[in-house]
């Protein structure tokens, strides 16, 4: 994997994780904030390398 693309995962994971907290929580209670961290860096996470992989299917 090159280098640029993992950072770009990595950015794109980001935003996708600090948007899902911000639509869900107002930021008053740290517990669900990690649980919604972990969960929207899960998910954001599986949607970036299933994107990866299926533009370098179809790239090839």
């Amino acid at each position: 994997m090159n280098p640029t693309d993992i950072l770009l995962s990595i950015a794109i994971v980001g935003i996708y994780t600090q948007i899902y907290i911000y639509l869900k929580t107002n930021y008053k209670e740290k517990k669900i904030i990690y649980n919604l961290f972990f969960v929207g860096f899960s998910i954001a996470t599986l949607i970036t390398g299933i994107l990866y992989y299926l533009i370098k299917y179809i790239a090839s």
